[in-house]
């Protein structure tokens, strides 16, 4: 990826040690720049045009990335592809229920749903994949995830199934136009 010019990078997570997909996609380019964490890609947007970052990287899956390739006061400079971790479902609990009260994800993985031999009361979308392990810790339900493999080890998460590896996401970086 082209980033001369390009010092400071906003993209989704809670710091910038976070193991979200769009931290590690950006750290995966190696360049002199500093990732700037925030926790919603459309919180990029004003800090962006305002000149506070240079580029927002989001990933091709985001279901609203639309709203940002139709901004005419953004344009999309590159895009890159980087194999993400595997996407997984798990919870707090070694061993998987039947039956959660609560399942958190984030909407890019929506279409996972029906891969999951569980069943759930109530479906959370969260902004990130940190958010949806942070949530079944934090909450005293019987709540579980789908969430990255990075994220699920960090957390601490036990994995009960494995719902997609290998996949080659590509990444948007949007400049100012």
């Amino acid at each position: 990826m082209y980033t001369k010019n390009i010092t400071r990078i906003g993209t989704l997570g809670n710091s910038e040690s976070d193991p979200t997909c769009s931290i590690l996609a950006v750290k995966s380019l190696n360049g002199p720049f500093t990732i700037v964490p925030f926790e919603e890609f459309e919180r990029i947007v004003d800090p962006l045009l305002a000149e506070d970052i240079d580029a927002m990287v989001v990933p091709g899956a985001y279901p609203y990335i639309s709203k940002f390739i139709m901004n005419d006061r953004l344009v999309v400079s590159n895009v890159f592809t980087f194999v993400i971790p595997s996407l997984v479902f798990g919870s707090k609990y070694q061993m998987p229920k039947d039956e959660y009260e609560i399942l958190y994800n984030h909407p890019a993985t929506n279409p996972l749903l029906g891969d999951i031999n569980a069943k759930w009361g109530e479906q959370v979308n969260v902004n990130s994949n940190s958010v949806a392990c942070l949530k079944v810790l934090e909450n005293s339900h019987e709540c579980c995830a789908i969430t990255n493999s990075a994220c699920a080890q960090q957390y601490g998460l036990y994995v009960h199934k494995v719902l997609r590896a290998g996949i080659n996401m590509p990444f948007v970086v949007f400049i100012k136009n």
